[in-house]
């Protein structure tokens, strides 16, 4: 049974002795583990796809479950995010995000096309900070956890502005929160309407405690806390 999808390789590692095991994000299956057999030889044609980071049209072979890579077209490595460390840091701890979240056999187009955009804007020398802020609220929303701004989160009574990161959204003035300045959520509404694919050249003055909060977010949103966070300055 052969198969193809266009697939961004969230994780990397040695198998034997020319073979790579890649975690790839599939845009229509999710998660896949995928053996690149041969991979590491200089002449391999699947040397060129087989890092982190790369974006390729990969073509599987799938036996008893197992997914086989037997051909990849590489559309794009995101070379460029290698120049900076703090863009491939950034760059890193997305892909970690990406690898905890995403299911195998669950397609997740909407999150496919955040993490492309984002790489993308990273790899145009974007702000990598500016770049993490997007992607967090815009995979909250994905997930279905998308900030409620209109509301009080915890009364449904006119919003006030404070923010409660563990009910989801803004609070009244009555109920638990932390106050925050008026342009945070505006802001948050922002990113929100922003498309994927825009992150590059959409202009976010954020502060210090705009961007410690969206990290406050993160954390509060994953079951676990990524390794490559504690990396990031």
């Amino acid at each position: 049974m052969a198969n193809s999808s266009l697939c961004i390789v969230l994780r990397a590692s040695n198998y034997k002795e020319n073979d790579k095991m890649l975690t790839l994000f599939s845009r229509e299956w999710g998660r896949i583990d995928a053996l690149a057999r041969g991979c590491r030889k200089p002449a391999s044609s699947l040397l060129a796809a087989s890092d982190v980071l790369c974006c390729a049209e990969y073509a599987f072979h799938i036996k008893d479950g197992r997914y086989y890579i037997t051909q990849a077209v590489p559309k794009t490595n995101f070379y460029d995010i290698r120049k900076n460390m703090n863009a491939l840091m950034t760059a890193l701890l997305l892909l970690e995000i990406c690898e905890k979240t995403v299911m195998p056999a669950e397609p997740n187009g909407r999150l496919f096309a955040l993490l492309a955009g984002a790489l993308y804007a990273l790899a145009n020398g974007s702000d990598h900070k500016k770049v993490l802020l997007f992607f967090v609220y815009k995979m909250l929303d994905i997930q279905g956890l998308r900030p409620m701004l209109d509301a009080c989160v915890l009364c449904g009574s006119e919003p006030a502005t404070k923010i409660n990161i563990a009910a989801g959204g803004v609070v009244c003035e009555h109920c638990t929160g932390e106050k925050v300045p008026p342009q945070y959520i505006e802001m948050i509404a922002g990113i929100l309407h922003t498309p994927s694919k825009n992150i590059h050249t959409t202009e976010l003055s954020y502060d210090k405690d705009f961007y410690n909060l969206g990290i406050r977010w993160l954390r509060s949103s994953l079951e676990s806390e990524p390794k490559t966070l504690s990396l990031l300055h």
